[in-house]
């Protein structure tokens, strides 16, 4: 994966980390599950929204959707991955407050 793509996602993690309100020590979290989903909707997205999205993205719009390809790609690869985000986005997981 080529490091201006991964410069992207981390930036827009950082952006959404200084605009988080403070969290309780142990919260992680990262915009790599999402930056795919929005980088597809840029590079198919006409107008303003296109804008909007590049802006979001950190990157072109033209540049967008082989830049998805290679995060999903990339994050394809990574043991376990599928596991830990399956754990965390079942709906039926119960939760304990502690």
């Amino acid at each position: 994966m080529r490091n201006s793509t991964v410069r992207a996602v981390n930036r827009l993690t950082a952006r959404w980390a200084a605009a988080a309100p403070a969290a309780e020590a142990g919260t992680v979290f990262t915009a790599a599950g999402l930056w795919p989903l929005l980088a597809l909707l840029a590079g198919g997205a006409a107008g303003p929204a296109r804008t909007e999205l590049a802006e979001a993205l950190g990157i072109p719009a033209e540049d967008a959707t082989p830049a998805a390809r290679e995060v999903m790609a990339a994050l394809g690869g990574v043991r376990g991955l599928r596991s830990a985000t399956g754990l965390w986005t079942r709906e039926d997981l119960p939760l304990e407050p502690g």
